[in-house]
């Protein structure tokens, strides 16, 4: 029984070495692209050649230079990745004196926090990927911006008045009517709703935002004339579909502030007459504090509580 198990185990093991010395061994991805090389040159202060950190707002310099040993290159990709995807638009179509080496450099203006990397790749006439030499750069913009996300704001409860309806957008912190003359400095705006009538006769809320520093509040029944000292933030008009932009465009200070100054920040308080003109989901409202911070604030949801008690979610991102 015992030799009839060990004839069957050097049989199996025959048929193993034997498939195994017929498999022709593949090529491995680490050299299949080793004819096409690239080096980052450091030519400037502003190059990047491995890592770099930057403020936000500056110029780089990836200045490169792509060779190719055996097959001519016809296009030059400069790759640039960020932690929301990559961006392949920077395309180089060579001359018949550059298929074999091409040198440039590549200008970018950092406006993003965090790490954006950039590698240069060729293709051939085909279009056929061709290497890229193994190699990137890294540029690690710091932080230019603060954001507080999912912040929960009550609409007034003009009775009791203890749930939280006032903001302070540089804290992230909401306050009640009863907490808020303490801390009236912090305060930038407070909330409140309007009733109407909708097309249908049927009763809706617009949600509004004001400023304690406003002449005339709109919410007579908290009474904040007392407060000091009253803070200035000024606000622009509740700007629809804002999410993607929040998320994708609102990466840094300079881009916030690019975003922000493309609309009219002038009021003290927002005057939306329906539910969709006032603070709605997905919409947001740019502002520019006293300090002059440039902000967005973005309206995740307009909803209540497990209580059934009316609020809004809101995100915000602004500028150090």
């Amino acid at each position: 029984m015992k030799i009839k198990n060990i004839s069957k185990f050097l049989l199996l093991a025959s048929s193993v070495f034997i498939l195994t010395s017929c498999k022709k061994e593949a090529d491995s991805i680490f050299d299949m692209f080793e004819d096409v090389t690239v080096t980052f040159n450091n030519s400037d202060p502003k190059a990047v050649v491995d890592y770099k950190e930057v403020d936000d707002n500056t110029e780089v310099w990836v200045d490169f230079t792509i060779n190719s040993a055996k097959e001519d290159m016809y296009t030059v990709t400069v790759e640039r990745t960020t932690g929301t995807g990559f961006d392949r638009s920077t395309v180089y179509t060579l001359t018949n004196d550059q298929r074999r080496s091409f040198s440039t450099v590549f200008k970018y203006k950092v406006q993003r926090d965090g790490q954006t990397s950039f590698r240069v790749f060729a293709r051939n006439q085909k279009g056929v990927y061709i290497g890229d030499g193994y190699k990137k750069v890294v540029v690690e913009g710091k932080p230019s911006y603060k954001v507080f996300a999912n912040r929960v704001i009550y609409l007034p409860d003009t009775i009791a008045k203890v749930l939280p309806s006032f903001f302070s957008l540089n804290e992230g912190t909401s306050f009640s009517y009863g907490n808020g003359a303490a801390n009236a400095a912090k305060i930038d705006f407070g909330i409140y709703r309007k009733m109407y009538l909708n097309s249908s006769n049927q009763i809706e809320y617009a949600v509004n935002l004001y400023s304690i520093n406003t002449p005339v509040s709109p919410l007579t029944v908290y009474d904040v004339s007392a407060w000091n000292p009253k803070r200035t933030t000024k606000f622009s008009a509740p700007v629809a579909s804002q999410a993607t932009a929040f998320v994708n465009n609102a990466v840094s200070g300079s881009a916030i502030e690019t975003l922000a100054k493309a609309r009219t920040i002038n009021l003290d308080a927002t005057v939306g007459a329906t539910a969709s003109t006032g603070l709605a989901s997905g919409s947001a409202v740019f502002f520019l504090t006293p300090e002059g911070k440039y902000g967005m604030m973005l309206i995740n949801i307009v909803t209540s509580d497990y209580e059934k008690k009316p609020i809004i979610n809101v995100s915000v991102k602004m500028q150090n």
